[in-house]
């Protein structure tokens, strides 16, 4: 299942001879326009896994390089320590990006495409979630990740941007966003992980009805 948030523009967006206030107006206006394009029935469906996941004391893990990998991280906290204080259960969450001993013994020992994938296999059983966190779609670390996942059972979730590349193939349901611009990908990546995040809480509190 793939859901593609598209950009109106193919082109990056780029400084015109009108100055800074034109380029963050164009930056804003391209935004504005990627978040629009935001499917929200497909944005439910990995609200719905997710709330499955919870729900069946299932594990969620989380993985992406650079950008996306402060975004795994980041969304940790919400996932693990939100979601705990907001319903006094715990949640085991976790990010694939969060141990340097980890990750450069993966990386020395065997090669940088196995960092997540060692670790993946430790973690992921059959009923657990992976979310993938990849701009181009096509990191070979995360793509490894994601082919463990999908061996093991678990639900594989992709995130990605320009047109998918390997992991709208690879993985389970995908979210798309169609922009060549990296950092308006991301950017849309953290709204995607805080409006997942927010709608879980509230079908969990009780303020959103099945």
């Amino acid at each position: 299942m793939i859901t593609t948030v598209t950009a109106q523009s193919d082109k990056d967006i780029t400084m015109t001879a009108n100055g800074v206030q034109s380029y963050i107006k164009d930056y804003l206006r391209s935004l504005r326009a990627l978040l629009s394009d935001v499917e929200p029935a497909e944005v439910e469906r990995v609200v719905d896994i997710l709330w499955e996941c919870y729900q069946n004391g299932c594990r969620l893990v989380l993985c992406g390089n650079g950008g996306s990998a402060a975004t795994a991280s980041h969304l940790v906290c919400d996932f693990q320590k939100n979601v705990y204080l907001e319903s006094g259960r715990a949640w085991e969450v976790v990010a694939l990006t969060d141990s340097p001993s980890l990750l450069t013994a993966w990386g020395n020992d065997t090669e940088y495409a196995n960092v997540f994938a060692g670790q993946a296999r430790t973690w992921l059983r059959e009923g657990d979630v992976l979310i993938a966190i990849s701009g181009s779609g096509n990191s070979p670390n995360v793509l490894a990740a994601v082919d463990v996942a999908n061996a093991v059972g678990a639900t594989s979730i992709g995130w990605s941007g320009f047109g998918g590349g390997k992991l709208a193939e690879r993985a389970r349901v995908n979210v798309i966003v169609s922009s060549p611009n990296m950092q308006m990908i991301e950017d849309i990546h953290m709204v995607l992980g805080h409006m997942v995040y927010s709608a879980l809480r509230d079908r969990i509190k009780g303020l959103i009805k099945e």
